[in-house]
């Protein structure tokens, strides 16, 4: 099975899918498993979230 596929079976578009992995190429090498397409949304959310808050004084 091939990683678009994959990305198919679990109903998430295959070209967002490799451009997040991309983009948080960080935090996948950290948590590979998390970065998965059946639970990259958790993961994703989470680094947004991480990004957008505004930085500690």
């Amino acid at each position: 099975m091939t990683l678009i596929h994959t990305a198919e079976l679990h109903k998430i578009e295959p070209f967002h899918y490799l451009v997040s992995l991309l983009r948080h190429s960080g935090k996948v090498a950290l948590d590979p498993a998390a970065w998965m397409p059946w639970n990259y949304s958790e993961a994703l959310a989470h680094a947004e979230a991480e990004s957008t808050e505004p930085p500690p004084d």
